[in-house]
């Protein structure tokens, strides 16, 4: 997204990400745009108030914890200025049998619906629309946008588009 905010036009673009192949990769695919790695996620060292948006895509699914969550939208919260934009972009819970399967597994394991793992080792989270309301409760919903998406695996899902403003 970085990438694509800076070839039209957008100046002062930061993309960040706490895995280092993740922005070697973006560094090498977006030489003019600024990517930094997270030290201490989800902390990005930017002062209070700094960034008119932040946008996350995708970013909650990979995040599966309640806490990690939080985190992250505390420090989106910390970071935009009065007024600032946060742009959700994520997957809510599915309804097909496969992905039912996969959400009662994880609560078993995880504690949590919607909480499940990959066959590559990767634990993922799809989301409760009570959960998206409460996670963003501090901040002045503009707008919440279903819509049909595709994952990185292929397949049809549910998704959502949240906007919402710093008070």
């Amino acid at each position: 997204m970085s990438g694509f905010l800076s070839s039209h036009g957008y100046l002062n673009v930061l993309g960040v990400d706490p895995a280092p192949a993740m922005i070697a990769a973006a560094r090498e695919r977006f030489p003019a745009v600024e990517f930094t790695q997270l030290s201490d996620p989800p902390r990005t060292g930017l002062p209070d108030g700094a960034l008119d948006a932040v946008l996350l895509i995708s970013v909650l699914t990979c995040v599966p914890t309640d806490d990690g969550q939080r985190g992250i939208v505390e420090e989106a919260a910390r970071i935009l200025r009065r007024g600032g934009l946060l742009y959700i972009s994520d997957l809510w819970l599915q309804s097909d049998g496969r992905n039912i399967e996969r959400y009662e597994a994880g609560q078993r394991k995880h504690g949590v619906y919607g909480i499940f793992d990959l066959p590559e080792g990767v634990t993922l989270r799809h989301h409760e629309r009570q959960w998206i309301a409460e996670l963003t409760a501090g901040f002045e919903r503009a707008a919440l946008d279903d819509l049909d998406v595709q994952t990185m695996n292929g397949h049809a899902a549910r998704g959502f588009q949240w906007f919402g403003h710093k008070r």
